[in-house]
């Protein structure tokens, strides 16, 4: 009976340390870190103040928690583990820092930052911007599903002199905490998120448009469509819609085959399933006449592939890919690609910031849509110019 009562005691305190850790990681606690006393968690759990004080001593031993007598219990700073700020330019005399909000996998963050277009061009503008302004730059780099308090903590200690450019969807759930701060804050994402008051949206529903209008009016009525699984993210599914819309008004009759990248955080394995996208994609090659690539960091990937397994662009396929950064020009042919113009985008939500600086209320509302532009160099020819299949 004793047996039984001890083991009881020890399945129960393993249960409320998992359940604390759990609790640690949704970040349901204050921004400075402090925990409620043992009673309020002990009641809160629903176990004995013992059970409780040995989960808690349990998590202190592991470096999770650590226990202040006289003073309560603390979540354990690892804000230098967790977040990484990356400094661009520094502000002159009194004027603010714009911190560009970024995230990256465990572990990742030299393939993270490496890869990022998004970050790369958003960077971009906001360079242009802020010097001009003679504005600070930053970049504060969290880790995904466990920085999202320590980057919370560094806002908080710099709140009265920076403004905030959100580039990281998984940023968004903290965006009601940074309100409630008084910080100038400004997303930057795709049209129809709605996710902040401040917003400059890219409308990646026309950017997929121009993309199939542009096949379509080439006679390419079998193409291929290659990118994240629509299902996955508003962003992909909005680049997938507008391209599937404006092939499917040409050609009803037309066939659109389609290759979807599972969503991944780390660097490794995304250049993996974009390699793998590549076999399947070479494997369905006979059956189209063009591809649209809708992200030329899959196209930096699939296309070497393809012309290293003897398809012609040109001549075996077209190509229109998405992004238009500078690797669209460095390849022969060259690619005809759609430019979301995410440096200006960031240029827009700068000017945005720049208002809440100079009086303009941090709850109001602005929205602004950057419009996409399609790019045609020499990768997509009419249909009837290609190799017949």
């Amino acid at each position: 009976m004793t047996v039984s009562n001890t083991n009881e005691s020890v399945s129960v305190g393993t249960d409320v340390k998992e359940r604390m850790i759990e609790f640690l990681r949704t970040k349901r606690i204050p921004i400075n870190g402090k925990l409620p006393p043992l009673r309020e968690l002990s009641d809160k759990f629903n176990v004995s103040l013992s059970t409780m004080r040995k989960a808690v001593l349990s998590l202190e031993e592991s470096g999770e928690l650590v226990v202040k007598h006289g003073s309560g219990i603390y979540v354990v700073d690892k804000q230098g583990e967790l977040v990484v700020e990356t400094t661009i330019l520094r502000p002159c005399r009194k004027n603010k820092t714009l911190c560009i909000i970024d995230s990256f996998a465990e572990g990742d963050f030299e393939g993270h930052y490496l890869d990022n277009f998004v970050l790369s061009e958003a960077l971009q503008g906001a360079k242009e911007a802020c010097q001009k302004a003679k504005w600070g730059l930053k970049v504060l780099s969290f880790v995904i599903g466990e920085g999202e308090q320590a980057i919370l903590s560094k806002i908080d200690e710099c709140k009265e002199s920076i403004a905030l450019l959100v580039v990281s969807q998984h940023f968004l759930g903290l965006m009601d905490d940074v309100e409630k701060m008084g910080i100038p804050a400004v997303v930057l994402g795709p049209l129809g998120k709605n996710i902040c008051k401040n917003e400059v949206c890219i409308d990646l529903f026309e950017a997929g448009m121009l993309a199939g209008d542009h096949l379509a009016k080439l006679g390419h009525q079998k193409v291929l469509y290659l990118g994240q699984d629509p299902a996955v993210a508003k962003s992909s599914h909005l680049r997938h819609s507008g391209f599937c819309y404006a092939h499917k008004k040409a050609f009803p009759q037309g066939q659109i085959h389609e290759v979807f990248i599972p969503d991944v955080t780390v660097s490794s394995q995304v250049r993996q399933l974009f390699l793998d996208s590549a076999k399947k994609t070479l494997n369905i090659i006979d059956s189209v006449s063009a591809i649209f690539i809708a992200s030329e960091q899959i196209a930096l990937i699939v296309v070497p592939y393809l012309l290293q397994h003897g398809v012609r662009i040109p001549q075996s396929v077209s190509l229109v890919t998405l992004d238009n950064s500078r690797f669209a020009r460095l390849f022969t042919p060259t690619w005809t690609s759609v430019d979301l113009n995410r440096p200006g985008a960031a240029m827009a939500a700068f000017d945005i910031l720049s208002n809440c600086e100079n009086g303009q209320p941090v709850s109001s509302t602005s929205k602004h849509i950057v419009s996409s532009q399609l790019v045609v160099r020499e990768s997509a020819i009419a249909h009837n110019l290609t190799e017949i299949k």
